[in-house]
């Protein structure tokens, strides 16, 4: 969630575009047995200080970017480079994965509080009806215990666990040390629940920060962070995947200040989410009017800029904002997006909706299944 928007940083952004001419260079090694260092770069540092919560705004929108246009140019993929931060292959690893992503995201609540076990219940119950296949998971406060992971895979479902790293974006030069274990302790509990794979969220600097850093140190800084938490990850008996949100505007742009770009994370994770819901494209009216293209086109560039061995899965929007300029109903809305991550050939798509309410999003899937759009196959 973010704070009430304003106009301040679109002003900044246009005034000063955040773009840059240089490209980190990439180090040529891969699926090594151990992680690997980054080149050119130390270990990571930490600075003993505490990291403000941003605060959220309610309701059932994700307000974690704003996807204000940021002038950059297209950068062709690198197609000689090659995963560097690569899952450990001395122990056992979780083999399958869905070929195709038709996932939900769980608030952790629905999982962890008892007195609302009977809307838990229905969710899997409904979601297992309209071929959902994939369901992820918040990971913090309370980590989904081993029997009821184990139970969500018998149903058939492949559990994917959220961590928060740094709420509303890093907001100091590096993570304070408590903030740092705190994760790493969360990659710990999600190895042992048998999460086949831990999804980072927020895994950047905060949009707006008066952080002396340039785009490089940005760079590196969260790349050392992931550095890190694959270290820990391991360390599991069973190694889980990695993935990484990235804002719905990484895709478009070369480079970006809060740290995240697209060829850095295709070599530091198996998966990546960019967050792709259209009413989050501020000041740019026909993203948000045209569903299917914004999606359509952001999976499109996160597979050009990505490796062959990186999955790309899209977060769609799931929740009612801005639906007016479409002319879309929810639904329809949620259906555009569906069938834009099966044309992009995308490996799946998330649909977003914090209070856990997917009777539109169930819909959008029959109608797409109906119209022979989207095929069940696992």
């Amino acid at each position: 969630m973010r704070k009430p928007f304003s106009l301040f940083p679109i002003l900044v952004l246009t005034a000063f575009p955040v773009c840059a001419e240089f490209t980190i260079p990439y180090p040529d090694n891969s699926k090594r047995k151990e992680t690997p260092v980054l080149e050119s770069t130390t270990d990571i540092k930490t600075k003993p200080q505490s990291i403000s919560k941003e605060k959220e705004k309610k309701g059932e929108i994700r307000l974690s970017s704003r996807n204000t246009p940021v002038e950059s140019e297209k950068e062709a993929p690198k197609e000689k480079l090659k995963k560097f931060f690569a899952r450990s292959t001395n122990k056992g690893a979780y083999a399958d994965r869905p070929k195709f992503y038709r996932g939900l995201y769980v608030n952790n609540s629905l999982v962890s509080d008892k007195s609302r076990k009977n809307e838990w219940e229905s969710l899997l119950k409904d979601a297992s009806d309209y071929g959902v296949n994939v369901l992820v998971i918040d990971l913090q406060p309370k980590t989904p215990s081993p029997e009821e992971i184990s139970r969500i895979k018998e149903l058939g479902f492949y559990p994917v666990g959220r961590l928060v790293n740094f709420d509303g974006g890093l907001k100091t030069k590096y993570p304070s040390p408590e903030r740092l274990n705190s994760i790493l302790g969360y990659v710990r509990k999600a190895c042992l629940s048998g999460f086949p794979e831990v999804q980072l969220d927020y895994i950047r600097y905060a949009d707006v920060t008066d952080i002396d850093l340039s785009l490089k140190e940005k760079y590196n800084n969260i790349n050392e962070i992931v550095n890190r938490i694959r270290g820990e990850a391991n360390q599991c008996e069973k190694l889980p995947y990695l993935g990484a949100d990235i804002f719905g505007r990484i895709p478009f742009n070369r480079d970006d200040q809060i740290g995240q770009k697209v060829e850095n994370f295709a070599q530091l994770v198996d998966v990546i989410y960019p967050m792709l819901y259209p009413s989050h494209f501020y000041g740019q009216p026909a993203r948000i009017a045209n569903p299917y293209q914004t999606v359509y086109d952001g999976l499109k560039n996160t597979r050009k800029r990505s490796l062959s061995t990186t999955k790309v899965v899209g977060w769609i929007q799931g929740f009612g904002m801005s639906l007016g300029p479409s002319g879309k109903s929810l639904k329809d809305y949620i259906k555009a997006q569906i069938e834009a991550s099966v044309d992009s050939d995308s490996d799946g798509f998330v649909v977003w909706n914090i209070v856990g309410k997917y009777g539109d999003t169930f819909r959008a899937i029959e109608e797409s299944i109906q119209n022979g759009k989207l095929k069940i196959e696992d």
